[in-house]
């Protein structure tokens, strides 16, 4: 009787741990594919900025002046407008969505997923004027959290460079 109840102790002792490492894997696997899933939708909106970026002109970065006339902020801001196949589209940062327009600034919807947490987007505009002898180019540095539970939390920071595809020298 006694070793019967020694072997059934060690048996749920041995269950015990094993069930806790299987739910860490399962935690583990979870935060592996929520963090994918943000990184597939922000290569995607990534992507469609850097086209925007590449065959676009025109860029204005801050929300001063008038968003077609062309405009650097080497100190950076979180708004940016390019002119792109005749139609200004305006990125900028509203609470913790980065977010698109295609029409100037007056309607907006977001690029990027809701479970991520965006805390930071910058855009860094460098040689807007013909006469500065540089090519135009952004710098984007986007950081943020995805999860939606503190312990499955993942924080990201991407950074990308993007230059205008026409010659503006």
């Amino acid at each position: 009787m006694v070793e019967l109840l020694v072997a059934v102790s060690l048996f749920v002792v041995v269950a015990t741990i094993s069930i806790g490492a299987i739910l860490s894997v399962f935690n583990a696997n979870k935060k592996a594919q929520s963090s994918k899933t943000v990184v597939d939708n922000f290569n995607l909106s990534i992507e469609n900025m850097s086209r925007t970026v590449r065959f676009g002109n025109n860029y204005h970065c801050g929300v001063s002046g008038t968003i077609s006339v062309p405009s650097s902020c080497p100190g950076g801001d979180t708004f940016f407008a390019v002119t792109f196949n005749g139609s200004v589209v305006v990125y900028r940062l509203n609470g913790t969505a980065i977010q698109k327009s295609d029409d100037g600034g007056v309607n907006y919807t977001d690029i990027t997923d809701p479970a991520a947490v965006i805390e930071y987007l910058k855009f860094y505009v460098f040689g807007t004027t013909v006469s500065d002898n540089d090519q135009p180019y952004v710098v984007v540095v986007i950081k943020g959290k995805v999860g939606n539970k503190v312990i499955n939390q993942t924080t990201f920071s991407i950074e990308t460079l993007m230059s205008q595809r026409s010659l503006d020298l």
